[in-house]
């Protein structure tokens, strides 16, 4: 993955979304975009490379939200 496409795929966060987890809200990944745009490709290609997937990508929380009907 290059910078380039990682860039890219923030742009494309939408905004109204709730931060997860790691309390990291899309307002702040937007305004540091430039700053981690290598580090986070260089992670994503590392990952694909060795095939080994951090343990805390792993976890998830998953809620069921019921609606009508």
């Amino acid at each position: 993955m290059t910078p380039d496409m990682v860039k890219s795929k923030l742009q494309k966060l939408k905004m109204n979304k709730a931060p997860g987890v790691d309390s990291v809200g899309t307002r702040m990944l937007l305004e540091l975009s430039e700053e981690i745009l290598d580090t986070v490709a260089e992670l994503f290609t590392k990952t694909f490379v060795y095939g080994d997937i951090p343990l805390d990508w792993k976890l998830a929380n998953v809620t069921a939200i019921f609606k009508k009907g």
